[in-house]
C-alpha cells in the first residue's frame, strides 16, 4: 500500500507545473475575452459554457495524466481509434436525409446533446483519440515504416479518418488531421521521397480538388488571401477583426472599452466570441496583449517539445509532436486569418475561443502529453534493466 502511495506521490511531482500554470493563465485569458465579446448580448451563457468546459477538460486532464498511456494503448489502441471513427458518424449520420436531398452546402460536424441543451463538435475529441492511437501504430510500425505494407497501412488509418471528416464538409478539421499525419510521419522518420511524392501528387490532383469544393469554399479560400475582394459578405468578417485590432493599437482601448467588441449589434463584428476572438483581444488589450497570449502560447509548445524530447518511448515523442502541431498550426492559421493573410477555415484560437469542444480538446492533448512525461522515469528503469 505504502509503495503504491509512494508511486501516486512521484507521478503527481512529475507533472509540468510550468505547463499546467500556462494552461490555466490561457485559459482564464480566454474567459475574461469571451466574458468582454459577450456583453453586447447581456447573455452570460457563453461565459458559463466555457468555464464549465475548461472545469470539465482540467479534471479530465488530472487523471489521464495519472494513467499509463503506455499500457493503456497496449490494450485498446484499436478499440480507441475505432471509438474515434464511430464519433465521427454520429454527425454523417444525422445529416444523411439532407445529404441524399443533395444538400452538401454546409459544415455538418455538430451534434446537439438534447439534455444538456449544448452542442458537441466529435472531432475535437477525435483529435485526441487520433493521435494516441496513430502514434502507437507509428511506434509499432517503427522498425519498417518505409516498407509498402507500413505505408498501407498508415494510409488506410490517416485516410479513413480525414475522409470521415471531409463527409462532414468540415475542411479546416480535415486540414487539422492532414497536418497531424504529416508531422508525425515526419518524426517517425517515414522517408522524405514519400513526402516529395504526396506533395507532387497534390499539385497534380489539386485542379480536381478545386472543381470539387462548394462554391463558399472557395470564396471563402480567394478572399482568406484578400478580403478586400469581397467586402460586403465573406471577407466583412475578417476586415472588421483588423479594423478592432487597428483601433486597440500598442496598450489597447481597455478592458471592457473596445468600439467594436461592445457595438450592440451582432452583424457590426460577427464571431467575436469565437473564430476572430483575436480581435477582442487586440482592440481591448492592445499588440501587447496579442504578444502576451503568443508568448504564452509558445511556452506552452516549447513545453510539449522538451516533454517529446525526454520519452522514453518513440510513439510517446510522436504523440507530443503531434500535440505540440496541433496547437502552433491552428494559432498561425488563426492569427493568420485574423490579419487578413490566410483563408477562413474556421478554427479556433487555442485556450481562447469560445468553444466547449475545442477547450475540453485541448486539455485532453495536455492530459496525454503530461501521462508521458509522469511515466517517462518507468521506462527509463526498463531501458536500463536491458
Amino acid at each position: 500500500m505504502k509503495r503504491r502511495e509512494n508511486s501516486f506521490l512521484s507521478r503527481i511531482k512529475q507533472l509540468d507545473f510550468g505547463l499546467l500554470a500556462a494552461v490555466i493563465i490561457l485559459t482564464g485569458y480566454g474567459i475574461a475575452c469571451i466574458s468582454s465579446a459577450s456583453e453586447y448580448s447581456g447573455n452570460t451563457r457563453n461565459v458559463i459554457v466555457q468555464l464549465i468546459a475548461a472545469l470539465l477538460g482540467l479534471i479530465a486532464m488530472a487523471v489521464i495524466a495519472l494513467i499509463d498511456y503506455d499500457e493503456l494503448l497496449k490494450k485498446l489502441w484499436l478499440v480507441i481509434f475505432f471509438v474515434g471513427l464511430a464519433l465521427l458518424f454520429l454527425p454523417i449520420m444525422k445529416n444523411v436525409p439532407s445529404m441524399l436531398r443533395g444538400n452538401f452546402g454546409l459544415n455538418e460536424s455538430w451534434i446537439k446533446i438534447p439534455v444538456l441543451n449544448v452542442f458537441l463538435q466529435p472531432a475535437e475529441v477525435v483529435k485526441v483519440t487520433f493521435i494516441m492511437s496513430f502514434g502507437y501504430l507509428l511506434g509499432h510500425l517503427k522498425q519498417s515504416i518505409n516498407s509498402i505494407k507500413s505505408l498501407l497501412l498508415i494510409a488506410l488509418f490517416g485516410g479513413v479518418t480525414v475522409a470521415f471528416v471531409l463527409l462532414e464538409r468540415d475542411l479546416g478539421m480535415a486540414i487539422v488531421f492532414i497536418v497531424i499525419i504529416i508531422v508525425m510521419c515526419f518524426t517517425a522518420r517515414l522517408s522524405v521521397w514519400y513526402f516529395i511524392g504526396a506533395a507532387a501528387a497534390f499539385v497534380a490532383a489539386s485542379p480536381f480538388l478545386w472543381n470539387m469544393l462548394g462554391d463558399y469554399q472557395k470564396k471563402r479560400i480567394l478572399v482568406g488571401f484578400d478580403p478586400t475582394l469581397d467586402s460586403e459578405d465573406t471577407g466583412y468578417q475578417v476586415l472588421q477583426t483588423m479594423k478592432a485590432i487597428s483601433n486597440g493599437g500598442i496598450w489597447g482601448m481597455g478592458y471592457g472599452k473596445g468600439s467594436l467588441t461592445h457595438s450592440a449589434y451582432k452583424s457590426t463584428f460577427p464571431a467575436r466570441e469565437t473564430d476572430v476572438i483575436l480581435g477582442v483581444m487586440g482592440e481591448e488589450f492592445g499588440f501587447v496583449g496579442i504578444i502576451v497570449y503568443l508568448l504564452l502560447i509558445s511556452y506552452v509548445v516549447f513545453k510539449i517539445l522538451k516533454t517529446a524530447r525526454e520519452s522514453r518511448k518513440e510513439y510517446g515523442c510522436y504523440i507530443c509532436a503531434a500535440v505540440a502541431a496541433l496547437i502552433l498550426f491552428q494559432t498561425i492559421e488563426n492569427v493568420g486569418m485574423c490579419l487578413g493573410l490566410l483563408p477562413v477555415i474556421g478554427l479556433t484560437l487555442p485556450f481562447i475561443s469560445y468553444g466547449g469542444s475545442s477547450i475540453v480538446s485541448m486539455y485532453l492533448c495536455i492530459g496525454v502529453v503530461m501521462s508521458i512525461r509522469t511515466h517517462k522515469e518507468k521506462y527509463y528503469i526498463e531501458r536500463e534493466s536491458r
